[in-house]
């Protein structure tokens, strides 16, 4: 088995994301080729331990194109799922000589697995998908919003606009503090803030037809926040007592979407730059823009220039 892959195995319960007739909860598994990192099978079913015997049985018999079947040497596991898999593989008996380990850094992994998760909830997915050092720059820059509290300040009429250059693209984004006047409290990043106003007097219905390359941030309670979103925010270190989880939409062809890698960096970039206005005040603003750059995890440099209502 030495030439043998690696498998990644993940399991979740995905009830409050997936709604499946008949079925009180939706449990999805998946296994993943640590070496490629395509997906070799992915098993919905009601329960765990029924999803993770599933999904290893049906990628050892029938593996997604264009994967071979083969015995993986070693199945990688988050550690909440270690005895679960262990059970699993111990009813197949291919599995025999196939060791069951604890994994650690698993992020990237997970990115996969919330993207199927937002594919089964109806949500376009984007061909760039971000890695997980682009999400750890990206709940930095909500944690320090957060903590900010600009809503506080800012009302719904003040506008900032943001003029971003990213990987030699050029950038920009009218963008609003959101939580002055009402309950909802979060950030918006859009094309042109003509787009909000059209969609804010539009029926609820129709109100992302009009939001096209907007990028979406609510601030909601943990018991509100969509469990795929308050556990992704849990990895990047989110802290468990914060009142307020972020929730992430871009909106592509008046559809919900996963952001991609870009908009995520973006969308991060807009953050650390409204702040920095935020930060100033009036004896210091004597300039209507302020300028500064963010350094991602792969050296990339993002430079933002930000005016203030």
């Amino acid at each position: 088995m030495s030439d043998a892959p690696t498998w990644i195995v993940l399991a979740r319960d995905v009830s409050d994301s997936v709604i499946v007739g008949g079925q009180r909860r939706t449990a999805l598994a998946a296994v993943l080729d640590a070496g490629t990192g395509l997906v070799v099978n992915v098993s919905p079913g009601t329960s765990i331990e029924g999803v993770l015997r599933r999904a290893l049985k049906s990628a050892l018999v029938s593996p997604a194109p264009p994967l071979a079947k083969t015995v993986p040497r070693r199945l990688v596991v988050p550690p909440e799922l270690l005895l679960a898999a262990q059970a699993a593989a111990d009813r197949l008996s291919w599995l025999a000589d196939t060791a069951v380990t604890e994994g650690t850094g698993m992020d990237d992994a997970e990115e996969i697995m919330d993207s199927l998760v937002g594919h089964l909830e109806g949500r376009l997915q984007p061909d760039d998908l971000p890695a997980a050092d682009d999400y750890e720059a990206l709940y930095r820059e909500l944690q320090a919003y957060t903590e900010a509290a600009p809503w506080k300040r800012w009302t719904d009429s003040d506008w900032f606009t943001a003029r971003l250059d990213l990987d030699g693209n050029h950038v920009e984004f009218d963008c609003l503090v959101l939580g002055n006047a009402g309950p909802q409290r979060g950030f918006n990043a859009v094309p042109d803030a003509q787009q909000l106003l059209t969609a804010s007097t539009s029926r609820p219905s129709d109100s992302l037809s009009h939001l096209d390359g907007a990028l979406i941030v609510h601030l909601d309670s943990r018991r509100e926040t969509s469990g795929r979103f308050a556990d992704k925010a849990r990895r990047y270190g989110w802290p468990s007592a914060d009142g307020l989880v972020p929730s992430l939409t871009s909106v592509h062809d008046g559809q919900p979407a996963d952001m991609s890698r870009t908009e995520v960096r973006l969308l991060a970039l807009a953050l650390r730059g409204v702040l920095s206005q935020h930060a100033r005040r009036l004896v210091s603003a004597d300039k209507p823009s302020v300028t500064g750059e963010l350094t991602f995890a792969d050296s990339t440099v993002g430079r933002y220039d930000v005016a203030r209502p």
